[in-house]
């Protein structure tokens, strides 16, 4: 009797296991979770297990990412800069998750800037299928205003909205730090 018990234990435990495993890796917190531990860890390839093969990273004004390759290309560019994102979750409804998030890198960390932004974030399968980061009004005032107290380099002082989202493109969209657009700015 007590041998009988125990195998329908574990068959029902073998039964109910990968079940559980999978409805724990499906969840859409757990997976928001996890991507950001592997992306403030630098592990591109566990962060990319964790996105659709079709998905799209959306960052208004910074650049729209699609597929793996293209955030591959984007998060690789990131990652010698020592980007962190911080984040809360406010609210998972069915399979998309509202954050409040943060983002810095070493460039940013040098004007004294950190980025806030309201995010929505979709799991399907339990992958991320579309991420869009909509950088805060309070925020992008901030980066303004460091940009505005940066030297001027023997050209145009670092300020306004064209010159703002040109180095979001090549800081944060493309990877390149601040320092590489000062020394190209100088040799001009």
């Amino acid at each position: 009797m007590k041998t009988h018990l125990i195998a329908i234990t574990m068959l029902v435990g073998t039964l109910i296991l990968p079940v559980a495993l999978h409805a724990q890796e499906a969840d859409p917190a757990s997976v928001v979770t996890a991507a950001y531990e592997a992306w403030n860890a630098g592990d591109v390839d566990a962060y990319l297990a964790l996105v659709a093969d079709d998905a799209v990273v959306d960052i208004p004004g910074f650049g729209t990412y699609t597929g793996l390759e293209e955030i591959r290309a984007w998060m690789e560019g990131l990652i010698p800069l020592n980007p962190h994102m911080g984040y809360e979750i406010l609210q998972v409804e069915g399979g998309t998750v509202t954050l409040g998030s943060t983002y810095t890198d070493d460039d940013f960390r040098a004007l004294g800037v950190v980025l806030e932004a309201d995010e929505v974030i979709v799991v399907q399968d339990g992958k991320v299928k579309s991420d869009t980061w909509i950088t805060t009004d309070e925020s992008m005032a901030q980066l303004r205003a460091a940009m505005a107290a940066l030297p001027e380099t023997g050209g145009a002082p670092f300020s306004g909205d064209a010159l703002l989202v040109g180095l979001g493109c090549l800081a944060i969209s493309c990877g390149l730090g601040l320092e590489r657009l000062r020394r190209r700015s100088r040799s001009q």
